[in-house]
């Protein structure tokens, strides 16, 4: 018999019994769920190899279940194998970057059923063993790339980080500032304490709630650590005054009535460059500025180190084969010539969305060919020439088509994450969402 439990779940009882007939003269042990209540309720009393979970069912749909099953941590023990009658490539790339496995069109090929039980088995178990390799090895720290750029900024990195004062980290959206950020912390004495990580959004909000009670937990989170604050030039007045006195005094006071607390945390600011222009307009103090740029770490963008590109393939290609069980595919050498070639807007979270999804939905070698489709794809059906205004509507729908072209641009580049978007646009996700709604877009497949 062979060592694999499989959980078949279809709402129709014809798929249901027929696969569970074969997989069972196949020496498989197979349970069956006809819907989404007892699929999960099959798994929490058996957790099996494989799951083939069908999309579209009457009560708990796929995707949803799919959910469920990160929730418990079902996928780090399962591989799970969706199928559909009717299904598209979003939804294929939704459920893949949910965890799934592989996607099976209806009608069922029973020869694919059983060759696709025995990859997703064997590919368990070879993510098994990846990931035991990666927790022995170290994680990238310092940025990836042999260009010239790249060594003086590592260069930088290494030096600054033997000191505490703050940081100003500037650089297109997508280029790295994070990264950046973070390896100054894990290469400084701090490393083994807490970093975090915070937008300027947020630290508005929660400086805005009266009990301060979020803040204060940022607050002792970071006490000799490290704290980075991205999107300086969105910053509040009142949260520019916190951080200045938190740079200027290292302290923090908790509430209004309270006195002020000694902290020792070091400060890093990440900003897209607009900082100085805020000064000059008066929206940003002058001397939070001055001191944040005591010593400024400018990152940057992709298209001036494109000889880099190489090397950057590889490190993602390894990120997701490891970290995220994807199939390896090698890419030639005109592949990497058509990457190098590329303007890059999104910059190195371009690149690396891009990589993630030749790798979901192709096989074997990548071809320049494939690189210039899906480029072309991901930049032509919105692209529009400065030029091309129509200026036969009136202001608020030329307003509207600029909305929705900048947001769909912004979703692109980030991989459909309405998080990240949220943070890149300035705006509050939950307003997000609703001008997405108005404005007609899926963030999922923003053409």
């Amino acid at each position: 018999m062979k060592p694999g439990k499989l959980l078949i779940v279809d709402d129709e009882k014809d798929i249901r019994n027929l696969m569970k007939e074969i997989f069972e003269e196949e020496g498989y042990q197979v349970d069956t769920a006809a819907n989404g209540v007892q699929a999960q309720k099959a798994w929490r009393q058996r957790l099996p190899d494989v799951i083939f979970l069908d999309v579209w069912m009457p009560d708990i749909d796929g995707i949803t279940l799919l959910k469920e099953m990160q929730k418990e941590h079902v996928l780090e023990h399962a591989k799970v194998v969706m199928m559909s009658g009717h299904g598209t490539i979003e939804t294929a790339i939704e459920a893949t970057k949910l965890g799934a496995y592989d996607f099976l069109e209806k009608p069922l090929s029973l020869a694919k059923l059983i060759v696709t039980a025995e990859r997703a088995i064997e590919h368990g178990r070879l993510h098994q063993e990846n990931r035991q390799l990666k927790q022995k090895q170290p994680d990238q720290i310092l940025p990836v790339g042999k260009s010239k750029a790249m060594v003086q900024l590592r260069e930088t990195i290494e030096r600054l980080s033997k000191f505490t004062m703050p940081i100003l980290i500037t650089g297109e959206s997508g280029s790295g500032r994070h990264h950046v950020a973070r390896a100054l912390h894990h290469t400084s004495a701090r490393k083994a304490l807490t970093l975090r990580e915070i937008s300027a959004i947020d630290l508005n909000r929660y400086i805005e709630e009266k009990s301060f009670s979020q803040l204060n937990t940022v607050m002792r989170e970071v006490d000799n650590g490290t704290l980075v604050v991205s999107h300086l030039e969105q910053l509040s007045v009142t949260s520019q005054n916190v951080l200045a006195d938190l740079i200027k005094h290292q302290n923090y006071q908790p509430t209004p009535t309270l006195e002020p607390v000694l902290m020792d945390v070091r400060v890093i600011g990440l900003s897209n460059g607009a900082l100085e222009h805020e000064v000059l307009h008066g929206q940003f103090r002058e001397d939070l500025y001055q001191r944040l740029k005591v010593m400024p770490i400018d990152v940057p963008a992709l298209r001036q180190h494109t000889e880099d590109i190489p090397e950057l393939v590889d490190y993602f290609v390894n990120h997701f084969v490891t970290g995220e069980g994807l199939e390896y595919r090698h890419f030639s050498v005109p592949a990497q010539n058509a990457l190098r070639q590329y303007g890059w807007p999104g910059n190195l979270k371009e690149l690396q969305n891009l990589i993630q999804r030749l790798l979901i939905l192709g096989s074997g070698e990548v071809s320049d060919i494939e690189i210039k489709n899906v480029l072309a794809k991901a930049i032509h059906p919105t692209a529009k020439k400065e030029t091309e205004i129509d200026t036969s509507v009136l202001l608020k729908e030329a307003k509207d088509r600029l909305e929705a072209s900048y947001l769909s641009q912004l979703l692109r580049e980030t991989g459909g994450n309405v998080s990240e978007t949220a943070k890149r646009s300035g705006i509050d996700r939950t307003n997000l969402y609703r001008k997405l709604k108005s404005l007609g877009i899926d963030p999922k497949n923003p053409i």
